[in-house]
């Protein structure tokens, strides 16, 4: 699985936010996942219109403090949020699952990914059709919603090697690639 040096070689270093180790070692992830937040970092942004925040100190903040939530949503300690300013979360009942939490639901929780390693690798896998799209259809390509079917197959055949519970119905990357495809024609 991908360690913090391939993530920020792969990413590129100037464009990461580092978690301070005060803000994840209490946190339930395994040690790699722990180790690609402080020693790596998330992207500030990331396609789909996704956002990143490190805290510059102390504990991540959780929904429930953020948003005014009841006590259920302590679980969910937030790091980013999504182009609809949904909340992107750790999920600290779910060994640290990454979660979006749908304002207009209520705040139902969909799963990202499995893990933050399995995050970073799959915002890498959507960077690629991104960049493969402005290389075939040109530098507006991706912004006006045109993606074609190959590069759609890959990055679904590739969100599902990363991590298949990722690409069920009711997940993120699930309503991603439905998004693609409706948008595609």
């Amino acid at each position: 699985m991908l360690s913090p040096t391939e993530f920020v070689e792969r990413w590129g270093s100037d464009q990461v936010r580092r978690f301070p180790a005060k803000a994840v070692d209490r946190l339930p992830l395994v040690a790699e996942d722990k180790a690609l937040l402080v020693q790596a970092g998330l992207p500030a942004d990331a396609a789909p219109f996704l956002s990143f925040d490190a805290p510059m100190s102390a504990e991540l903040p959780t929904a429930a403090d953020q948003w005014g939530l009841t006590a259920e949503f302590r679980r969910f300690r937030v790091i980013g949020s999504d182009g609809s300013g949904n909340p992107i979360a750790l999920d600290e009942k779910s060994a640290g699952a990454v979660v979006c939490l749908q304002q207009d639901s209520g705040f139902a929780r969909a799963l990202m990914n499995t893990s933050v390693r399995q995050m970073a690798e799959s915002l890498l896998a959507y960077r690629k059709l991104v960049e493969d799209t402005r290389a075939e259809l040109g530098p507006d390509a991706f912004l006006d919603g045109k993606t074609s079917a190959a590069a759609r197959k890959s990055l679904k055949e590739e969100l599902t090697r990363i991590d298949p519970a990722a690409v069920q119905p009711g997940s993120f990357w699930h309503g991603e690639l439905q998004n693609l495809d409706a948008n595609a024609g």
